[in-house]
């Protein structure tokens, strides 16, 4: 069977148009990094070009195609656009014992959330919001966790038997999609959570984004939802017990990474009980930090006798 050409012809940009566009998309990505290039398309929306309607995806090809050309040919850098789906599982290793002391000096921390009653941890819907908050998950020391859509059985019960080994309150800080795959993630996670911990754990499941409040607010892009999801009936439900619109649902992509972070690391730091103690045990951090710098120094300086050269001065 042969295809026949679309009647539709779409003008093909300019190279003058093109360059303006690798600017417009530049100066959003270098405002919001890092971020995902879902993000970048949602934050142009209405200003750039119009959302995509329907199956299409037109625009958001666009943005992905122009990106990666811009990140291989070095006009944006690569780390401005995150991308959390290369997961590496290897033993870390050192190619001497000073290299293993600068690393320790580098990276140790602290866990400040010792001092504090509860365990603060953060579950997000996908690896590419995973990058956009990681940075604050790692300023406040707290697990960061992608459930990838919905979470399997086995990881949520592998989380679970950790949880029980430190018998302490959990918060875990939920960042997800309002839409009914999205508002199943916490339900689902919740119910298993609570069964599979046979009553011992202490659950505090808190959706910082998006929230009710979001989607009311109707300041951020919106989209009609799949009725025939499976989960539809139940997200119906329970948007018209929040006096919403259960024909809309938000993408968390429609909030900007800026106000993502902010609104994290408002929510974390709110969860700190104990000022006085978190200060004691960062002094305390603050000073290992200077003892290692230290021990790095001396293990430095007896390689280089052990192997012959001079010392420093």
């Amino acid at each position: 069977m042969g295809y026949s050409a679309s009647p539709i012809k779409r003008p093909r940009r300019t190279n003058t148009q093109i360059e303006a566009l690798r600017a417009d998309l530049y100066a959003i990505a270098e405002a919001a990094q890092p971020c995902s290039a879902r993000h970048i398309y949602y934050l142009g929306i209405g200003r750039l070009w119009d959302k995509d309607a329907g199956r299409t995806r037109r625009n958001y090809a666009v943005v992905v195609r122009e990106l990666g050309h811009m990140r291989e040919h070095g006009a944006i850098p690569w780390e401005w656009i995150t991308d959390g789906t290369r997961l590496v599982r290897q033993d870390e290793q050192f190619d001497s014992v000073e290299d293993a002391l600068a690393h320790a000096m580098e990276t140790y921390r602290r866990n400040l959330w010792t001092s504090q009653s509860r365990r603060v941890e953060v579950w997000c819907e996908s690896d590419s919001v995973a990058g956009v908050l990681l940075p604050i998950t790692s300023a406040w020391g707290v697990g960061l966790y992608s459930c990838r859509g919905q979470s399997s059985k086995t990881y949520v019960h592998e989380a679970v038997v950790d949880y029980l080994r430190e018998p302490k309150p959990l918060t875990v800080c939920f960042v997800g999609d309002w839409d009914p795959s999205g508002r199943s993630v916490p339900r689902s996670v919740v119910e298993r959570m609570e069964r599979y911990g046979n009553g011992q754990l202490d659950l505090d499941f808190r959706q910082i984004a998006v929230t009710a409040d979001d989607v009311r607010s109707g300041q951020f892009t919106s989209h009609y939802v799949n009725t025939a999801d499976v989960n539809f009936k139940r997200y119906e439900h329970e948007c018209r017990a929040e006096r919403i619109d259960p024909m809309g649902a938000v993408e968390v992509e429609a909030l900007s990474p800026g106000l993502l972070r902010r609104r994290l690391s408002d929510a974390i730091e709110a969860l700190i009980d104990d000022v006085a103690a978190w200060n004691q045990l960062s002094r305390a951090e603050q000073t290992e930090r200077e003892l290692l710098q230290n021990l790095h120094a001396r293990v430095r300086e007896a390689l280089r006798y052990e192997s012959g050269d001079p010392p420093t001065t």
